[in-house]
């Protein structure tokens, strides 16, 4: 997702709440670990706090440790000089170097080999580096934020991960919740995503009909929000139609339902018109008046609505946005 989509998916309830956060974490300077599982937007997170940063003027540059060799990864960190090791035939300036002044995003910090740990603690403490095969240090100023999928507390007992780099990387923790225990933020997202997707392939813009929406919300979502991300951008290549229909999806009989077994009838479509109305709710950013046009009910039945479900978060309160008395 690129750093864009805030201003859209903001008033998602419970991704918003984790934006707010990255954005009052982002005003000072001190490291931020983002946790959650894979999928989740960790990195969207952290761009929104270089955004808000005091560093949103320099460069943001994310690094997935998982992907680096082992043998190469404090070059590609650090630095390295000439001649540091075979293959070094030119200086190369390292991560933090590429991100002086601005954010250094290290995705996936549990994979980061013991042996490199200790010069990461020395760079966040002292704020500077020491480039492979070079006896000199150089200072920089870098915004560090680490992201990881894995529980380090664990890999701590474990002997994996060292206990003071966590502690300095862990100065402030922002955990994004998986998909599935935020359902209320799925029609939203799929909105976003069938507009996103449809203007990079050069498609129509296409909707989802109620159908499509009940599915989705009825997904386990083990792949998070990239999982949601890629089943839209597959729907939009090949729906034929305006609207996206569960035949779009290809979910059927794929997964087990978020519902219990002995949810009932009545349940069941409260869960999905609740779900419903903080899609419309969130489409008219709000304004009680447009949602209620948008779904053809008086002011009057919205306003119970709200009340019964208890969305009076996802609705501005105006003066003049209140049911009529007559």
């Amino acid at each position: 997702m690129e750093h864009a989509v805030e201003s859209i998916i903001a008033n998602c309830r419970g991704f918003g709440q984790v934006l707010h956060l990255a954005r009052t974490a982002a005003a000072s300077s001190c490291a931020i670990l983002i946790t959650g599982e894979s999928g989740t937007g960790k990195e969207l997170v952290a761009r929104t706090i270089h955004d808000h940063s005091p560093h949103k003027a320099g460069r943001y540059y994310p690094v997935n440790v998982a992907a680096l060799p082992c043998d190469l990864v404090e070059s590609h960190l650090f630095g390295h000089v000439s001649g540091a090791f075979t293959g070094a035939i030119h200086n190369r300036a390292g991560a933090f170097r590429k991100a002086d002044g601005g954010t250094l995003l290290l995705d996936e910090i549990g994979d980061l080999p013991s042996g490199a740990q200790p010069k990461l603690l020395r760079a966040l403490e002292q704020k500077e580096i020491q480039p492979v095969g070079s006896d000199e240090t150089i200072a920089v100023d870098t915004r560090v934020i680490a992201a990881t999928s894995q529980d380090l507390e664990k890999m701590v007992e474990s002997g994996q991960f060292r206990k003071d780099l966590l502690y300095r990387l862990n100065v402030v923790e922002i955990h994004i919740p998986p998909l599935r225990e935020r359902p209320e933020d799925i029609p939203a997202l799929a909105e976003y995503y069938c507009i996103r997707h449809a203007r990079a392939n050069e498609k129509p813009v296409k909707r989802l009909n109620a159908d499509a929406c009940l599915q989705l919300l009825n997904h386990p979502w083990n792949g998070n929000v990239r999982e949601l991300s890629n089943m839209i951008e597959r729907a939009v290549l090949f729906c034929q139609s305006d609207t996206i229909g569960p035949e779009d999806l290809n979910l059927s009989g794929c997964h087990e339902s978020i519902y219990s077994p002995t949810t009932t009838l009545q349940e069941a479509v409260d869960i999905f018109k609740k779900q419903h109305i903080i899609s419309v709710l969130q489409r008219a950013k709000g304004n009680r008046n447009g949602a209620a046009e948008i779904l053809g009910v008086s002011q009057a039945t919205l306003f119970r609505y709200i009340d019964k479900y208890d969305l009076k978060g996802y609705a501005l309160h105006k003066r003049n946005d209140s049911p009529s008395q007559t």
